[in-house]
């Protein structure tokens, strides 16, 4: 008889199973809330629970065959799986032609982040999502941010066919870890739909970025792709749909595109959509019109250029105040995320250890080395805290210019979208305390997670969410930062805490 150890707000609990049955099942009747709005029909995508070694599955579908350790979501997450159901709209399930490649087909939505990417399985008979796994972005060896990558490549067939086969070669091994999983075979992986910013759909379809990192920043292609498996070397059924969504500009991605039309049309008109990654891409809709930018905000909040950064994966630091730290899937600390950072810093600011103009005089230990999963102290240096300092006046900057172009004030909007990694994890009053968005939005944020990845699922499941990008597309306009007169004294005012 198998068991299962359940972690779940710090606690943890050892439960027996019967051979063969959903977890799901088991987890309520050992008194567990499992939220399920589809009612356990693997439809919603909501019962989401992390399988230790395997990833991120539905309990609804995953049946229970040997012993494992199972995470539950913590409050935080519990909101944001609630929140993403009110917030994200619903179409109807129609995959398109690649459902009649195989008799068991598989679909695989993908966002490409500079620092992470996320696999999300579908089954394609129903819509069903099987397993998520997140893995850390192999082309980080070459550099933290996109500029960084993009000199590394520019005008360097060598170089660029590198860094495209360091990411084909991730996305390979992770179909062969679900054919495993789900006893597949590769063939039944019929359709592949990929999100993620301008330069990383780039370098993903083996295209030199060198013309989005010099003025006036355009990049070879920004409308939708099909791709070939075979030319990208991709395991996979040979006549797979391999689809790049749409970008707008340089700096303004698929992904962006894709989270923005994943949020239900029933919404309020006014509203902010803030994804902060390494850059932090900003969109402000008004009625018939949608403001976009992408803020520098530099590779801080995804854990670069932090000296115990790291990306949201288990045992970074992902909460802290008063009552101590919490990691992710509550492992061992290893190092600090993007939302536990801004919530250290937070802390800091209300202890008077950081002063409003980021002067901090010593490092601060959050995790003494005895407690630390690396035997070393995970610290804050004041130099992590300058990086804080210039990130958040970008993206605050960058908020500021568009409410201009507008023509609105903050007292227009309805609500504030959260989109990304961090947006799953960040504390809305610490990101207000540390000046990330303005304090008059504190009541109105709704995080939805990483819509991205929505959104790439969404035109994975159904051929009516490109109508929907196509009709987004038309009301964007993208506002270069760079070129506005504003912009310099914005960041530099918003520098201070």
């Amino acid at each position: 008889m198998p068991y299962i150890t359940v972690y779940k707000d710090n606690q943890k609990k050892k439960i027996f199973a019967n051979h063969g049955a959903y977890l799901q099942t088991l987890l309520r009747e050992y008194g567990y809330v499992i939220y399920s709005p589809c009612g356990g029909k693997g439809k919603c995508g909501k019962c989401e629970v992390t399988v230790r070694g395997e990833g991120t599955v539905l309990s609804c579908r995953y049946i229970v065959d040997r012993d494992i350790d199972v995470i539950l979501p913590d409050k935080r997450n519990a909101e944001i799986l609630v929140s993403q159901y009110e917030s994200i709209e619903e179409l109807p399930f129609e995959p398109g032609k690649a459902f009649t490649l195989s008799s068991r087909p598989v679909g695989v939505a993908v966002d490409i982040g500079t620092t992470t990417i996320v696999f999300y399985f579908i089954d394609l008979t129903d819509g069903a999502l099987l397993e998520t796994r997140s893995v850390i972005n192999p082309q980080i060896n070459y550099g933290a941010d996109v500029i960084t990558r993009i000199n590394y490549c520019a005008r360097n067939p060598l170089r660029l066919k590198e860094l495209q086969k360091v990411l084909i070669s991730t996305f390979n091994d992770q179909f062969s870890h679900f054919k495993d999983f789900a006893d597949v075979t590769l063939k039944d992986i019929v359709k592949i739909t990929v999100a993620g910013n301008t330069t990383m759909l780039h370098l993903f379809a083996g295209i030199d970025p060198y013309t989005i990192a010099i003025a006036p920043y355009r990049p070879v292609f920004t409308e939708r792709k099909c791709l070939n498996s075979g030319e990208l070397g991709m395991q996979v059924h040979p006549d797979a749909e391999i689809i790049l969504l749409p970008s707008v500009s340089a700096f303004i991605g698929a992904d962006i595109v894709a989270g923005l039309a994943s949020l239900k049309k029933s919404g309020p008109e006014y509203f902010l959509y803030i994804d902060i990654g390494t850059n932090g891409e900003i969109a402000l809709s008004v009625p018939g019109k949608i403001w976009c930018c992408a803020a520098a905000a530099g590779p801080a909040f995804e854990g670069a250029n932090i000296t115990c950064g790291m990306g949201a994966l288990e045992g970074a630091v992902s909460a802290f105040g008063n009552s101590g730290y919490h990691t992710i899937a509550n492992g061992q600390p290893v190092g600090i995320c993007g939302s536990g950072l801004v919530d250290i810093v937070a802390f800091l600011l209300e202890k008077n250890i950081i002063n409003l103009e980021g002067y901090m005089e010593n490092d601060f230990i959050v995790v003494p080395s005895v407690r630390s999963g690396t035997g070393k102290p995970i610290i804050l240096t004041p130099s992590d805290v300058r990086e804080v300092q210039l990130a958040k006046s970008a993206i605050m900057s960058g908020i500021r210019i568009l409410f201009k172009k507008a023509g609105i004030t903050v007292n227009d909007l309805k609500c504030v979208y959260i989109a990304g990694g961090f947006g799953n994890y960040i504390s809305t009053s610490s990101a207000v305390k540390t000046g990330i968005i303005p304090g008059e939005l504190e009541n109105k944020v709704v995080p939805v997670g990483n819509a991205s990845g929505t959104g790439a699922m969404l035109s994975l499941k159904s051929v009516h969410f490109d109508k929907k990008i196509v009709e987004l597309l038309k009301k964007m306009e993208h506002i270069e930062l760079s070129v506005e007169e504003d912009f310099p004294q914005e960041f530099a005012m918003n520098m201070y805490f």
